[in-house]
């Protein structure tokens, strides 16, 4: 899919709009109402007089205001409305596709802003069309989707992440197999700063230490309740004797008789590179 996305402060503008209710197969009929009004007036002939369709859910179901942005002052007549469109804070994608493909574009929308700490928030959703697809060679168009955010305060979901991680005692931990599998396995968190950095203790030659000789990339995740956090990054085998020691724990006898100077007793230090939280119902994406 052809696109490209960002976050904008829009102005308040000016539109004049028809009220459609229905079959939204019937939408073109409304925008032929609505450009059969607007020709006479001239508000085709500029090119800042964009048409739009501007989404809400009402009790009746989904209707749509098909209506024009107009830098004039004017005013509407019958059926034609003069309204405002709401500026703010906007996730926009700026999108050239087929007619098709729309539904997926619209799906993309409300999934891309968690990557930037944003979520959509009240207000309407638009459609901006640039270009319709009798204008494109490859009967694409060229449109603009619009969907009201607001930011979300990440230092808050990193702290409740935090203390999140300070409640789990077992976290999954995921090395990549030698046939590029992921291996999820349950481990005992020994050790955390922060989200930043966490220590297992493991041995020497289990699978996932020789997988991470091989392939230092990792996946950590852990949840309590409705929360969840999935951590990516890399893992270093550490042998050293005072981390060891630092680590070390009298139940883990059980699993290394030799102590702390067991050669099969070794710790895994994760480095976290990107976060995904679920938290209060929050979905964000974050590098860290």
């Amino acid at each position: 899919m052809n696109y490209t996305f960002e976050l904008k402060e829009l102005q308040a503008t000016q539109i004049v709009c028809l009220h459609h209710q229905g079959d939204m197969s019937l939408i073109p009929d409304t925008i032929g109402k609505l450009t059969q009004w607007a020709g006479p007036k001239g508000l085709l002939a500029s090119p800042d007089n964009k048409l739009i369709a501007i989404y809400q859910q009402e009790e009746k179901g989904m209707s749509t205001d098909i209506g024009l942005m107009i830098s004039q002052e004017i005013e509407g007549e019958g059926e034609i409305a003069k309204g405002i469109l709401p500026g703010g804070l906007y996730a926009i994608g700026h999108f050239e596709i087929g007619i098709k493909d729309i539904p997926a574009a619209w799906s993309l929308m409300y999934t891309l802003p968690s990557k930037y700490q944003c979520k959509p928030c009240q207000g309407k959703p638009f459609e901006i069309y640039q270009s319709s697809p009798d204008q494109h060679p490859e009967g694409k168009c060229k449109i603009d989707i619009c969907v009201p955010v607001q930011m979300i305060d990440l230092s808050l979901i990193e702290k409740k992440a935090i203390s999140l991680l300070a409640e789990c005692d077992t976290l999954m931990l995921a090395s990549v197999t030698e046939g590029g599998y992921p291996r999820p396995v349950p481990m005992g968190k020994m050790k955390a700063e922060g989200l930043s950095q966490i220590w297992f203790s493991t041995g020497t030659f289990s699978d996932k230490t020789l997988q991470f000789q091989q392939n230092p990339k990792a996946g950590v995740c852990f949840m309590k309740g409705g929360d969840s956090v999935v951590l990516t990054g890399k893992m270093e085998i550490v042998s050293d004797m005072e981390t060891k020691q630092a680590l070390w724990s009298e139940w883990m006898f059980a699993h290394f008789p030799g102590g702390v100077t067991d050669p099969s007793y070794c710790i895994l230090k994760f480095t976290s590179e990107e976060a995904t939280y679920w938290i209060d119902n929050e979905f964000v994406k974050a590098k860290l």
